[in-house]
């Protein structure tokens, strides 16, 4: 049985594409049988697979869906190891939450502005309202383009009132990240020794204990 993980959210511009397809790229890199599904009509995470294909390198297989997300992902499930789903945001509703529907984890970036903060509001009450039918979903909040400033501290310290856990792993602005999406390759990939890339694979591994799963177990199911 796979791992579906949802990196969803209301508000646009906090980089759920990036992260799905860099935790993507990574758990695929770890030699796991990954599924990224493009749920978001702007077309990143395919684009990347296209360029990823075009430039010769190695990458989780990545499929376009759209308001069927309840249906497919279920089925596509069923041959790998780690589904990871790039939700749209507002705009797509009901795309957001079928992809909650589906998901064992909910993964929601939240940048280190108040705005940033004060919006995840609307990404809480949706995952209260999914919760109502699937109590079995677990949601969580990472800290996406921080940093050490007192901005992230405070950004911080404040998601510690929105009523979802935050993993303690964040993500800080790394040029990095934009480099490897441009180059078709997830940022372990492309740049493996980078900060970036530490902070990619410690993030990957707190979503994996999240989830109350091992690699191994995912495998095995």
């Amino acid at each position: 049985m796979a791992l579906i993980v949802a990196v969803a959210g209301q508000k646009g511009g906090v980089g759920k594409s990036t992260l799905a397809v860099n935790l993507a790229a990574e758990w695929h890199a770890r030699g796991r049988r990954v599924l990224l599904v493009d749920a978001d009509p702007q077309g990143t995470a395919a684009t990347w697979a296209e360029v990823a294909s075009e430039l010769g390198h190695s990458a989780p297989a990545v499929v376009s869906l759209g308001d069927n997300l309840r249906r497919d992902v279920p089925k596509l499930a069923e041959s790998h190891d780690v589904v990871v789903i790039d939700a749209p945001g507002r705009a797509g509703g009901a795309r957001q939450v079928g992809a909650l529907l589906v998901a064992d984890v909910a993964v929601i970036p939240c940048g280190p502005s108040a705005p940033d903060v004060w919006a995840l509001a609307g990404s809480v009450d949706v995952v209260r309202e999914v919760e109502a039918l699937r109590p079995e979903l677990r949601a969580c909040v990472v800290l996406n383009r921080a940093d050490r400033s007192s901005m992230a501290k405070q950004a911080r310290d404040a998601l510690a009132a929105v009523g979802l856990p935050v993993l303690g792993r964040s993500l800080g602005a790394r040029v990095a990240f934009a480099e490897a999406l441009a180059a078709g390759q997830g940022v372990t990939s492309y740049a493996s020794g980078s900060v970036a890339a530490h902070e990619l694979r410690q993030l990957a591994d707190e979503i994996e204990s999240f989830a109350g799963l091992s690699i191994p177990e995912v495998l095995c199911a």
